[in-house]
């Protein structure tokens, strides 16, 4: 098969969208021609990476969230360049209300390919809180008639599929669940002792993330335990308002790390925590069990965490304003711990990224 996969992020940007299309396209590449359509880093380029074909196209700009959403308009031009230039077998893209996402539909319609759209999260009206009000009212309706163009769409988790169905009017025969994953082989190749009362944070900088209640948890825990340290990896519009706001307590910030000595930090955290209000799973969760850390999430209403974490079980799921009394009682009750962190890496198991690849193949050719 060729395979053309749009994201707007890609590694090195660290996104969860981007993450699956890397883990799945480099395991599909193995067998087919897989091709990345992706905003750039510094500009235009193109490249082969892990056996796959990456374009990029104009910058990603980190720092605001409006140039980011501009960007895709660029991008946009130049997808439909080239995807109509270029024959495909099928066309997946995990962009929902931006242009990018109408592009690939219209190509794939004129060339007969099937189209499929994959679903991190429903944004509705999330949309406006990420977004300024004249950017956030088109996205809010771009994002509705995406589910029923699409041939087919694949939800990365139940709540996700449960959201398009009650939200957008999905078609639940077209919408179907396949979870991301985890690299277990590379968790399983790096060892590092842990690092008790290290705390870390991987993912985007964005409002909705979250990361300023973990900083100002981080700043109640410091009173009490002296030993505590705060790790945040990622970039994003919040940046510099998140530097600002721990100018005063001991936090690291790490724009981005390679993979190896990314997944070592997280083997020697104590406890990651993912305030974000917002998810469509939570990538960054399994791979914290994998690594045997203890995720702690915020449990909120259209949160997909909930398909992840089983309260008590293989993390903590909390309020906004229990997260401090959450990592508290993980640094002070080991028997917690180590129970959270062995249930943890048993459930992880269950997905790893070589059969989730195996399931968006069968489905690819089940749709050609």
């Amino acid at each position: 098969m060729k395979i053309a996969m749009v994201t707007l992020l890609f590694p090195p940007i660290i996104a969860g969208s981007g993450k699956r299309f890397y883990e799945i396209g480099r395991r599909l590449s193995r067998k087919n021609e897989v091709h990345i359509y992706t905003v750039g880093v510094n500009g235009d380029a193109e490249e082969e990476l892990d056996g796959m074909l990456i374009h990029r196209y104009g910058k990603f700009n980190a720092l605001s969230a409006e140039s980011a959403y501009r960007s895709s308009v660029k991008f946009s031009i130049n997808l439909f360049n080239c995807l109509r230039k270029n024959d495909y077998d099928v066309i997946d893209c995990n962009i929902v209300s931006k242009m990018p996402a109408y592009v690939s539909y219209i190509i794939a319609r004129c060339k007969y390919i099937p189209f499929i759209e994959t679903w991190h999260e429903v944004m509705h009206v999330q949309n406006f809180h990420l977004l300024n009000p004249i950017m956030g009212l088109p996205a809010f309706f771009m994002e509705f008639p995406i589910p029923n163009l699409a041939d087919m769409n694949i939800a990365v988790s139940d709540t996700t599929r449960r959201r398009m169905i009650n939200l957008l009017n999905a078609d639940s025969k077209k919408t179907v669940v396949i979870s991301n994953g985890v690299d277990l082989e590379k968790f399983r190749k790096i060892s590092v002792e842990k690092r008790y009362g290290r705390i870390l944070y991987v993912g985007r900088l964005e409002r909705h993330k979250r990361v300023d209640v973990l900083i100002h948890a981080y700043k109640i825990l410091k009173r009490r335990y002296k030993d505590a340290e705060l790790i945040i990896v990622g970039d994003g519009s919040q940046r510099r308002r998140l530097m600002n706001l721990s100018r005063h307590v001991d936090v690291r910030f790490y724009n981005f790390l390679p993979e190896e000595k990314l997944i070592a930090v997280m083997k020697s955290a104590w406890v990651l925590v993912l305030p974000s209000v917002k998810e469509g799973q939570g990538i960054v969760l399994l791979e914290s069990m994998a690594a045997g850390t203890p995720p702690i999430a915020v449990q909120a209403e259209g949160s997909g965490v909930c398909d992840v974490i089983k309260n008590g079980y293989n993390g903590l799921l909390v309020s906004e304003e229990k997260i401090a009394d959450a990592i508290q009682k993980l640094l002070s009750d080991r028997d917690m711990h180590a129970s959270l962190r062995k249930n943890g890496m048993q459930f992880v198991k269950n997905y790893d990224w070589n059969s989730i690849a195996a399931k968006v193949a069968e489905l690819y050719e089940k749709m050609r």
